[in-house]
């Protein structure tokens, strides 16, 4: 059966078994039975449990085999020494699907493990999909079908049904996130919790809610994915049939990440890969998985925002202030009125009070209360300004709550910009929030919350599908000659410069000098004054051992200095000195980060940044694909903290920003070519002095694939 066709049958099944099933509704076994018949499914439900003869006043049977009509899904809930024995009855019934909620399989340790590999070969040899182990259940709304043990559904009659898709690796987060929604006064179409995913996993699911018609946004919870091209892959699809995918990826920071050869893998670490992937296939990530449900729930109530300008009103004049810088925290802009809304305004308020923030509590009395349609005249005047993107609504402790909060309801259903609600009125405003979550409409948590909301969504609005670059035949040639030539290992920077040349990419002129006669004679070559460094194949980041030197001005002073770095590399134990490159010396206003690193999981990715010894110090770099268009280049590199060390700051030259975006784009063609042959390639730094762009250092790392 294939994946997308098991995850239907699951979703839709005619006839489950409960092994494990009890009339202690404490147990898994009685909690899940009790939960499926609670929101009145159609389908047929047999509880097996060979020593009892009803169970919650339903037939029991003592095997599922027993049962001896067709069941779709088998949920178990015995313990784990009888799981085996479970998989067998399931394989000799027919069973499609089996939901696995026992827990100590591959995540307690090797028995765990091994045991978990011993029921994936059961189910492969009777053709059963798994969903599990160590998960909580799922369900599918629209069918009324629920297999989800949760407090969330066990406190609530209603089984919602809603538009949003949740995929999860976490039971017990999507049933927090479930509540979240109920809380909100939305619901889930699916909701699917996957703990190990030994079979079925986050792929198969994601490609299900992207076919389904009642999934309108789908939220995911991920600790690891197991196909990254597969998953990019349905991230695309998604964006392209307009469903927006809403991500919160745990294990974010790099702790298990080992600096390796070069700054580009120690800067890119796992979180950092998986972020540029997402993010380049049109995914929008989320930082918290509350914040996840209140966004994915925005997303299907509240107008996209027109731009990043937004309007802040609050019923307090700090409240608003503190709104405002948020923000721009935020990165959107604080907006300001046009003077034509300024002149429209007037007639509602005074002069002093038609700026924004709007200070609600600033606006007299009389004003607001001899007008019931007071706020909304001026929130309808506010969002016709072309300079207003969006509206925030900060409600503090304020006499007219109910009131404001039906307005927010009324505008959000009649125009075509969003005004987000952000209650901060505590209990005090809880008669509102409730007014908002009758209404469908979102009661943000927070200020941040609500501007999470504003800029993904802006975000998401704005993407647009990369552009493949035209091939460069010739190049790829020369590349493929180069590397050819190459054993296994550490690549020196002399060795990785002809690999950069053969890739259109410039290069400092330099050779490798033996001796110090050669040295001598390269240098005159190539004029004074030149760059000397250490050549040492164990050696990788030279200038932490004095290994380069700059400005060698004459003769005498290229043989001194080529005896020092022959002392340096001896220095440094296992170290074999292999001579001294010598090479033009580049001038530059902003040296540059350009490397390229290859993924396991989602392939080789591009990394720009500002360069030089204090990378690492710095860390300000991008890290995108390594197939990104000149569109996204150019973005990741204006991205930059220090993009105006480029823009002709403090009347240094301007870099040219087409010759920069080209040279990046050669280096991701070539991670692309070489693929897991090419480790890391890294060039720092990369010379930038107006039109004049030269790779003064490079180093790679090369690798024979099967």
């Amino acid at each position: 059966m294939s994946s997308l066709q098991a995850v239907r049958t699951a979703l839709n099944p005619r006839a489950v078994a409960i092994l494990g099933a009890s009339d202690d509704l404490l147990k898994w076994g009685g909690s899940m039975l009790n939960l499926l018949r609670k929101f009145h499914w159609n389908g047929s439900i047999y509880p097996v449990n060979p020593r009892a003869e009803t169970v919650q006043g339903l037939k029991s049977y003592p095997s599922v085999s027993a049962i001896g009509q067709p069941v779709d899904v088998a949920l178990i809930a015995v313990p784990q020494e009888r799981t085996e024995a479970a998989f067998e009855d399931c394989a000799a019934a027919g069973v499609k699907i089996i939901l696995m909620v026992t827990s100590q399989f591959a995540e307690s340790g090797p028995e765990g493990a091994a045991l978990q590999e011993r029921l994936l070969g059961i189910a492969a040899r009777a053709g059963m999909r798994i969903i599990g182990p160590n998960c909580m259940g799922y369900f599918h709304s629209h069918a009324s079908m629920n297999l989800l043990n949760s407090q969330a559904l066990m406190r609530n009659e209603v089984l919602v049904k809603g538009e949003i898709a949740l995929i999860s690796q976490s039971g017990a987060l999507a049933g927090a996130m479930l509540s979240r929604a109920y809380d909100l006064g939305t619901g889930f179409s699916i909701c699917v919790s996957l703990g190990n995913q030994a079979d079925l996993e986050v792929c198969d699911f994601l490609e299900y809610a992207i076919d389904d018609a009642n999934s309108k946004v789908i939220a995911l919870y991920v600790e690891g994915i197991k196909d990254g091209a597969r998953f990019v892959a349905l991230l695309r699809r998604a964006r392209t049939a307009g469903k927006p995918v809403l991500i919160v990826k745990a294990g974010r920071t790099a702790l298990g990440q080992k600096a390796v050869q070069s700054h580009t893998a120690s800067l890119a670490g796992e979180f950092r890969v998986f972020e540029a992937a997402v993010m380049a296939a049109g995914a929008v990530l989320v930082d918290d998985f509350l914040e996840l449900i209140a966004q994915a729930a925005a997303w299907t109530r509240l107008p996209a925002p027109s731009g990043p300008q937004v309007a802040v009103l609050s019923g307090s004049g700090g409240g608003g202030a503190v709104a405002s810088d948020l923000v721009g925290e935020a990165r959107l802009q604080a907006a300001a009125l046009g003077p034509d809304t300024v002149q429209r305004l007037l007639p509602l308020m005074p002069d002093a009070g038609a700026r924004l923030p709007f200070d609600l509590g600033a606006i007299p009395g009389p004003m607001r209360a001899n007008d019931p349609k007071w706020l909304r005249k001026v929130l309808d005047t506010m969002l016709t300004d072309p300079q207003v993107g969006a509206g925030l609504f900060l409600m503090t402790t304020m006499p007219e709550m109910v009131q404001a909060a039906n307005t927010i309801v009324e505008v959000n259903r009649e125009n075509s910009k969003p005004v987000a609600f952000v209650n901060a009125a505590g209990s005090a405003g809880a008669e509102a929030g409730a007014r908002l979550k009758a209404a469908g409409l979102v009661n943000f948590a927070n200020i941040k919350e609500a501007l999470g909301y504003l800029r993904n969504r802006l975000a998401w609005e704005a993407h647009s599908p990369a552009i493949s670059a035209p091939e460069d035949s010739p190049a790829r040639t020369a590349v493929e000659h180069v590397a050819a030539s190459w054993a296994p290992g550490l690549i020196t920077e002399h060795d990785t410069k002809r690999l950069l040349a053969a890739a259109g990419i410039p290069v400092t002129q330099g050779e490798v000098a033996r001796s110090e006669d050669d040295a001598v004679r390269i240098a005159r070559t190539i004029g004074y004054p030149v760059v000397m460094k250490l050549v040492s194949a164990q050696i990788s980041h030279k200038s932490d051992v004095g290994g380069v030197v700059l400005g060698v001005a004459d003769d005498a002073s290229v043989r001194r200095h080529f005896h020092a770095l022959q002392q340096a590399a001896g220095q440094v134990p296992g170290a074999v000195f292999e001579g001294a490159l010598v090479q033009q010396q580049a001038r530059a206003d902003a040296e540059v980060l350009i490397g390229t690193k290859w993924d396991a999981q989602f392939g080789p990715m591009l990394m720009i940044g500002m360069g030089g010894t204090l990378v690492e110090l710095l860390e300000d770099t991008a890290l995108l694909p390594a197939g990104a268009d000149a569109q996204a280049v150019r973005q990741a590199i204006q991205g930059l903290r220090l993009f105006p060390l480029l823009n002709g700051y403090r009347g240094k030259p301007k870099a040219d920003l087409d010759a920069l975006v080209n040279l990046a784009q050669r280096f991701g063609r070539m991670a692309v070519q070489l693929g897991a042959r090419l480790p890391e390639c890294e060039a720092n730094p990369v010379m930038v002095h107006g039109d004049q762009i030269v790779v003064a250092d490079a180093r790679a790392v090369y690798a024979i694939t099967p």
